[in-house]
């Protein structure tokens, strides 16, 4: 993978989610906004080797705690479902587009949970209506995630080396 188009692909992602473009198509009282990081997520954790996609793991989820508003939770909950979803990526194939906004809609709300859970254990500060928020952000990012989705893969063929066709060890 080249990490500079890929660190520069996430840097427009972190200012999507800290700034106030994505609040122009944000829906409710509570502005719910589609969560444009973990449609990258959930893609480079399906398309990458498994050490590239810990590493894109942990960069997405320090942008994700950059974006936000504590550092840590975020990094540390994108690592884990960065990681187990390159293992299972064999047997969730995100080939079509229904398949794309189901992951996404199982994928963030475990692990916005768990970066909410981490929080609140570093801060004790706990918000009253968080499982509505991650509920509904999560259905509207699966619904626009799949166009993120196809951006993300056009902008993947410059990113990415072309892979052999077989590799050796037992990580991919």
């Amino acid at each position: 993978m080249r990490w500079i188009p890929f660190t520069l692909l996430i840097l427009v992602g972190a200012l999507l989610e800290a700034g106030n473009l994505l609040n122009l198509i944000a829906v409710g009282e509570w502005h719910i906004r589609p969560a444009v990081l973990i449609v990258a997520l959930v893609f480079f954790a399906m398309h990458c080797r498994a050490h590239e996609a810990i590493i894109a793991s942990f960069i997405i989820g320090l942008a994700m705690d950059i974006a936000g508003h504590q550092m840590g939770p975020h990094t540390f909950s994108y690592c884990f479902i960065g990681g187990l979803l390159n293992q299972l990526s064999d047997y969730f194939p995100a080939r079509r587009i229904f398949h794309q906004a189901i992951l996404i809609l199982v994928v963030y709300p475990i692990a916005e949970l768990i970066a909410y859970w981490l929080g609140v254990l570093k801060t004790g500060e706990q918000q009253e209506y968080v499982y509505r928020v991650v509920l509904f952000t999560a259905l509207y990012s699966a619904c626009i995630g799949p166009i993120f989705w196809t951006a993300v893969r056009r902008v993947n063929r410059l990113i990415a080396y072309k892979r052999p066709r077989t590799e050796r060890g037992y990580f991919r």
